[in-house]
């Protein structure tokens, strides 16, 4: 509990309580970083509007006709789900990602106060630690670099509850030798999320294979480990197939494995989307054009902890050689897995800076790769895992001073000052970015007089042709705001040549003079909108407007 209040104090610190305004959006139509965010709230706008089907998290008011899984467009379909049944109860204006990502916050600094308050007997050092681990965990630039920007990756919490589950389960397991139930949190976990981002079911997996590894290590049930990962497997792939995110296109691959990967400089490289000062004494480091999605710097605090940590460890080499290699004998496969999990974030672009090589890789590995193209993501667990280690690194080596306890305490909350000096120029910047936005409404389509009220008795937005791609979120949004189905293609992943035949044939339509009287008609291209006055210059019915370099034929009376 005090881990999750040292969350939330966190994303008070750093956001204030604007994003909190469940009926205020207008911070998402300006975008966040960059445009995903609106990508979003159009995923969730959509899906509010759409029937129920199955799989539950099929949108189909987007993409019409076939329509699309939100899990394609980020919008978190476990969330979505659940807020489609409130629906009827639901403001019309409803952004929850303020909400949501104020949930994360605090779930992961419950999370981080769980792991650094491992082992613990004492109440009030496993409180103070608790309180100081949460905060730290919650200071991770790559939590505040997410939030709002790809708000599903902001749900850390999950790997870093499933790395808690796994180290207590284990530490169970070799004290009493039977498996504990709390190993089952791992299913879990693992149904969690594939419906919430898939780029957090490897970890996740990753953390319930080491507890079926080490289950065989321990005790030697062979049949109970190969059950347990099954398990979580069955529920991982059970999510899937029910919230869309597997099934529901013909392919999970992407092009681009290595583009969005870890520069090797990324732990002390403050640089990332949006150009904030992620530190006030590291300078911002080159990096490979895609690499920002690689974003993993750690932050002054943790990065002078690291460095402790290896000192005590570098020294217990030689004075406790026996003690590094029972320590090795324990945790040898989490090195292992963290380290592969590190090959894959760096990917076959290996580069320090600008300088480095690619790896010729055959098309059917790039493939493969391609499931999780921004590799860089696959490093949050190896990070969490370092920050982990450094803990109880320092944690035991004050144990050999007066005061064990207040010494650590005391250390921790030093480092964790320093953390927060690190990172108290981008707060003030993500926190003026809310105060800016208040003060200075954006207007664009997705809000401009021209187009509010325009879904009144109307069924859809239909583009024809082609739309700019700095306007093809906002007019989604626009859909969702106005209540109607949309020809448009907004989803990451997937192809969706029924949406793509959709908007040729509305062109094709409207300049032999077919047009739906129910339906909104949009296009970015000025001329084709020339040829629509022309083409109905005789029609009374039709009206013509434009709003943000979108241009729009509608009846008046539909």
């Amino acid at each position: 509990m005090l881990g999750a209040a040292a969350g939330v104090a966190v994303f008070l610190w750093v956001y204030g309580t604007a994003p909190l305004h469940v009926s205020w959006d207008n911070w998402i139509l300006g975008g966040y970083d960059e445009l995903d965010v609106q990508q979003h709230y159009a995923g969730w706008l959509l899906f509010r509007n759409s029937h129920w089907t199955f799989p539950l998290g099929v949108a189909d008011t987007l993409a019409a006709p076939d329509g699309t899984a939100v899990s394609y467009t980020d919008s978190l379909p476990w969330v979505s789900i659940f807020l489609k049944l409130l629906r009827g109860f639901l403001p019309a204006t409803f952004q929850w990602f303020g909400l949501y990502v104020l949930g994360c916050f605090a779930l992961q600094g419950a999370a981080g106060g769980l792991l650094c308050a491992r082992g613990l007997t004492g109440r009030v050092q496993a409180a103070v630690t608790g309180l100081l681990g949460g905060a730290l965990f919650a200071c991770l630039p790559t939590l505040w670099e997410r939030a709002f920007r790809h708000t599903a990756l902001a749900s850390q919490w999950l790997f870093l509850f499933a790395l808690y589950v796994y180290l207590e389960s284990r530490e169970a397991l070799r004290r009493t030798g039977r498996a504990p139930k709390r190993r089952w949190w791992l299913v879990i976990l693992a149904f969690a999320a594939v419906g919430i981002h898939p780029y957090f079911l490897p970890p996740v997996m990753i953390c319930a294979l080491l507890w079926s590894v080490d289950r065989v290590r321990l005790k030697g049930g062979m049949p109970g480990a190969v059950l347990d990962f099954l398990a979580a497997l069955a529920a991982a792939l059970v999510g899937g197939v029910v919230c869309g995110a597997i099934g529901t296109e013909s392919s999970l691959s992407r092009d681009g494995y290595g583009e969005f990967s870890m520069n090797l400089n990324a732990l002390f490289n403050p640089s990332s989307r949006g150009g904030y000062t992620w530190s006030r004494l590291l300078p911002v480091l080159t990096q490979q054009p895609g690499q920002y999605d690689g974003f993993n710097y750690l932050g002054l605090g943790v990065l002078v902890l690291l460095a402790l940590a290896l000192l005590v460890s570098a020294a217990a080499v030689f004075r406790r050689p026996q003690s590094v290699r029972a320590w090795w004998g324990r945790n040898w496969t989490v090195a292992v897995a963290c380290g592969l999990l590190t090959v894959f974030a760096v990917s076959n672009h290996v580069y320090w800076g600008n300088t480095g090589f690619t790896l010729p890789l055959p098309a059917w590995l790039l493939n493969l790769c391609g499931i999780f193209r921004a590799s860089g993501r696959m490093f949050y667990l190896p990070a969490a895992c370092l920050v982990v280690w450094g803990v109880y690194t320092l944690r035991r080596a004050c144990g050999r001073l007066p005061y064990p306890a207040v010494c650590a305490s005391v250390l921790l909350a030093l480092l964790l000052i320093v953390q927060v000096w690190d990172l108290s120029a981008v707060a003030a910047e993500k926190r003026n970015y809310f105060t800016d936005c208040m003060a200075h409404p954006v207007e664009n389509v997705a809000s401009h007089p021209m187009t509010a009220g325009i879904g009144a008795g109307r069924t859809a937005l239909l583009a024809a042709g082609d739309v700019r791609e700095d306007r093809l979120r906002l007019l989604a949004i626009l859909a969702g705001r106005e209540g109607l189905t949309t020809n448009l293609d907004i989803a990451v992943s997937g192809s969706h040549e029924a949406a793509a035949q959709s908007r040729a044939d509305t062109a094709a339509g409207l300049l032999r003079g077919e047009y739906d009287p129910s339906a909104v008609y949009v296009t970015t291209d000025e001329s084709v909108w020339n040829q629509w006055q022309r083409i109905y210059a005789e029609d009374p019915a039709p009206t013509f407007f434009v709003a943000d370099s979108c241009y729009f034929m509608l009846c008046l009376q539909p």
